[in-house]
């Protein structure tokens, strides 16, 4: 690796050396004396020798050099101390920061393997079985449950977060969710095959002895894994994304606690892509109500129209009150 490449670009090709599990790679001398300065100045931003705004050699892009301290004799970095904590700030974690208080860059670039959109997916895949700043989180589990469907489908459909049925079975939304899925797509003259399915957080949150028992994903869980869908979305393409309830709508839309009522009924964008917000399929299995069934059905009457597709008058009439 050469000093010569600008900073954000040096540190996404670390970063991506680090999300393949390389963490060793041959350096030229001056390219390890700038990576050395950066260690050092993150360590004088933590001690509040230098403002945090003269130079951030964390994640965000071009730094400027910080002012010379008067009789400030020079910080030494040994060889262990430099590899930790470059891979920390390569993590997104600053010296004197947890890695829970860690910030993730806005944008980060993989290195994916490939050339087509499946290979380059497949490649994801892998990424994210190893991925640092996603499996250094010790509140998810083990099992990651990717995504489903075709890598190139104009719709692609967004869920929270894997549970017992989804950890078992490897494919998002199982179990009697998946079923009632299933029964929507039907309804709208489409399968699983025609759609890209996936989680906003790719492994399942864990619990204290947890057996049966699921939890929402937490919004440190959410910042982190929401990369990952970055790029999904930016390889899939989709004309439109469907965030399946309220945890995938607020991760997506970056939307805090609004509420899903609030949220429905229009689209947003996210990620250059127009956004649709509906139910999550478990709530209709709750629900009874044919009007919150048919306030479901036209939102998928809107994404139909988004994607192109075709609809018919039996299609428009479903779960409306009979005459």
């Amino acid at each position: 690796m050469s000093a010569g490449l600008p900073q954000h670009l040096t540190l996404d090709y670390l970063r991506a050396l680090l999300s393949r599990g390389v963490e060793k790679a041959a350096v030229t001398e001056e390219a390890r004396t700038v990576l050395r300065k950066w260690v050092m100045d993150a360590r004088r931003i933590a001690r509040g020798e230098i403002p945090s705004s003269v130079s951030a050699p964390s994640v965000s892009g071009e730094t400027q050099p910080p002012p010379e301290i008067p009789g400030q004799p020079p910080d030494s970095v040994d060889e262990v101390s430099f590899g930790n904590e470059l891979r920390d700030i390569l993590n997104g974690v600053q010296p004197g920061r947890t890695e829970e208080e860690a910030t993730l860059p806005r944008h980060i670039s993989f290195a994916l393997e490939g050339e087509t959109e499946e290979e380059k997916l497949s490649s994801l895949r892998e990424l994210v079985v190893n991925w640092p700043p996603l499996r250094n989180m010790e509140s998810l589990r083990d099992t990651p449950v990717f995504s489903s469907g075709s890598p190139r489908a104009d719709i692609m459909m967004v869920t929270d977060a894997p549970g017992l049925y989804e950890e078992k079975q490897g494919v998002p939304l199982a179990g009697p969710s998946g079923q009632k899925l299933d029964a929507m797509l039907k309804a709208m003259g489409l399968s699983r095959t025609d759609i890209y399915l996936t989680h906003l957080v790719k492994y399942r949150p864990a619990l204290p002895r947890q057996l049966t028992n699921n939890r929402p994903p937490t919004d440190r869980e959410i910042e982190v894994s929401l990369p990952i869908l970055r790029e999904e979305i930016m390889l899939v393409r989709p004309k439109v994304v469907v965030a399946l309830g309220a945890i995938a709508a607020r991760g997506i839309l970056q939307s805090g606690e609004t509420p899903l009522s609030a949220l429905r009924g229009t689209f947003h964008t996210a990620f250059d892509t127009p956004v649709r917000v509906t139910y999550n399929p478990s709530y209709l299995l709750r629900t009874e109500d044919i009007s919150e069934k048919r306030k479901v059905w036209e939102d998928m009457l809107c994404v139909m129209e988004q994607a192109g597709l075709p609809i018919s008058e039996k299609q428009r009439s479903y779960f409306l009150p009979k005459k």
